[in-house]
């Protein structure tokens, strides 16, 4: 079950980060923003991440991924969705994925996913609601652990 929670956080992670690739700028404001991400995974308890975002990290993150693709993206000013792909090693992560943006320091994304490990697909709704923090960004933001291990 913790490896599905994983995989979900993964699969909000691309979700933001997809959308965005495609445009020049971060459409809301930069800073530090909290998600909350929860799973239709049985038992699962939501948790919370901080992410740094600006438009460095929008426009890097899905270049810097080369087992994923997304197409049929389509962006309003209101939010986005998209079909994703993600081939890796261990499993394939397949799904649609709509977001909303309601104002600048807030947005949601809905993941309907297909996760398939060892000939087992899996499918999961997972959602996440992300609030603006500040606009300075701690350490402990994900993008900025995910840069540093690079």
């Amino acid at each position: 079950m913790a490896f599905l929670k994983w995989a979900a956080f993964g699969v909000m992670v691309l979700m933001v980060t997809a959308v965005c690739s495609a445009q020049q700028k971060f459409p809301l404001r930069s800073g530090e923003w909290a998600a909350t991400i929860a799973s239709t995974t049985a038992g699962e308890e939501p948790t919370v991440l901080l992410y740094c975002l600006n438009d460095e990290l929008w426009t890097k993150a899905l270049t810097q991924d080369p087992l994923c693709t997304v197409t049929q993206l389509s962006v309003t000013s209101s939010g986005a969705t998209y079909h994703m792909d993600c081939q890796m090693k261990v499993m394939q992560m397949k799904g649609k994925v709509e977001m909303s943006f309601d104002g600048m320091e807030h947005m949601t994304t809905k993941g309907f996913i297909d996760l398939t490990l060892n000939g087992k697909t899996t499918s999961s709704v997972t959602q996440a609601d992300y609030r603006w923090k500040g606009a300075s960004c701690s350490p402990s933001d994900m993008n900025l652990r995910l840069k540093r291990a690079n």
